[in-house]
């Protein structure tokens, strides 16, 4: 999705039950993208860990399942398909206490609001959001029992558009929408660049900002936008504000600058995939923010960098279930960096498996995206093992 310099809009549909929208499932198709991986040891504190290395290049052949034990694929891969699986997966509807209270519509002509849109998922709607076209809402996302023409107007329910002339303008509407509804603004903040090169680290924000208080602000190039300032200042110079991003995203004089409106920190890596583990494990023990993920028990998210339309659809699998961060595989692969931080995670036992913890990861994406292949290494990494090694120790 490209930047947009238009005019920008989200709709908030309130009171509202989604038709069950029926997606065909396609044959299996072959992945393109099956790959060799070369042997690389990581280092840990008690053992080295290595990706695979020998393949079977036959696995994904007439594979009729697209889950594995210990992975959930939404096996979509366009943003809206992949926004109505994950809206029916989060929130099945099948009685009153699981269904959405409202539904994010957004046009996914501009990632940046498309991300900045998720920080009313939680609240005040419990709901998800669906990713369409700027001009329309196409025949798969149907909202009751009415037609075409009666649907793009919406004129049958309670509807609230938020608006802005830009990426930095609709952040701080949003800003202000959630704080109208809590009655107050979250005093943590997250500051990413909007800018197009940057948008693989500002990317991991939209998992959190999906689950917790704390929304997106941008920055660019220039500095500090006028919208951003103005949507800090309602903090009265007592922001917590984390950069997400290197200083190739954000610079060091725009880190200078924030300080202005409060204490500012950074959450950085040295490339994408880097950056979305810095944020995964990252904790502010003296506000609360961040994942802090560095032990096993845990959901997560995995991405294509090829792909970054399609993690924003997927956002909503950190508000409820497993609350997952986003993390990303580079060109959907599993690098070594990711399997390194997996490893580290990785649940044991000492005689009972069925205690848990347990480990699970949402797939984002076709095979096209993400290979079986990857998916399948991305189950075993995950996988319960005993303390003793392997999959032994079971009591009697």
């Amino acid at each position: 999705m490209k930047k947009t310099s238009g005019f920008l809009l989200i709709m908030l549909i309130t009171a509202i039950v989604l038709a069950a929208c029926q997606n065909s499932e396609t044959g299996h198709e072959k992945n393109h993208h099956e790959h060799q991986m070369n042997a690389h040891s990581v280092k840990e504190d008690k053992t080295a860990a290595s990706l695979p290395t020998e393949f079977n290049n036959q696995a994904a052949e007439g594979l009729i399942v697209k889950d594995t034990k210990n992975t959930t694929r939404l096996n979509a891969n366009t943003p809206e398909e992949l926004s109505i699986m994950t809206s029916q997966t989060v929130w099945p509807a099948t009685h009153r206490q699981n269904r959405p209270g409202a539904v994010i519509l957004v046009s996914g002509d501009s990632w940046q609001t498309v991300l900045a849109a998720a920080d009313l998922i939680h609240h005040p709607n419990n709901g998800p959001m669906l990713i369409t076209d700027h001009d329309k809402i196409s025949d798969n996302i149907r909202i009751g029992n009415i037609d075409k023409k009666a649907l793009q107007k919406l004129d049958s329910y309670k509807v609230k558009q938020l608006k802005g002339n830009n990426p930095a303008e609709l952040a701080k509407e949003i800003d202000k929408e959630y704080a109208g509804a809590g009655d107050e603004y979250p005093k943590s903040v997250i500051i990413g660049s909007s800018e197009n090169d940057a948008e693989l680290y500002t990317l991991p924000a939209v998992n959190w900002i999906a689950h917790m208080p704390e929304p997106i602000l941008y920055v660019d190039k220039s500095g500090i936008p006028e919208e951003t300032a103005q949507a800090l200042k309602k903090r009265n110079g007592k922001a917590n504000i984390y950069i997400l991003g290197p200083e190739t995203a954000v610079s060091k004089k725009t880190e200078k600058a924030l300080k202005e409106y409060g204490t500012v920190k950074r959450i950085s890596g040295s490339n994408p995939v880097a950056n979305s583990i810095a944020f995964a494990k990252y904790k502010d023990k003296s506000t609360n923010f961040g994942w802090g993920i560095t032990a096993p028990g845990h959901g997560l998210s995995f991405a294509s960098t090829e792909t970054p339309d399609l993690a924003l659809a997927g956002a909503p699998f950190s508000h409820l279930g497993k609350h997952a961060p986003l993390l990303v595989l580079k060109n959907g692969q599993a690098d070594r960096s990711i399997y390194s931080f997996l490893s580290d995670i990785q649940p044991s036992f000492q005689n009972d498996p069925q205690d848990g913890p347990y480990n699970h990861a949402f797939i984002l994406g076709t095979e096209n995206e993400i290979s079986f292949q990857t998916q399948g290494i991305l189950d075993d990494i995950l996988e319960i093992k005993s303390a003793e090694g392997g999959h032994s120790g079971h009591s009697s």
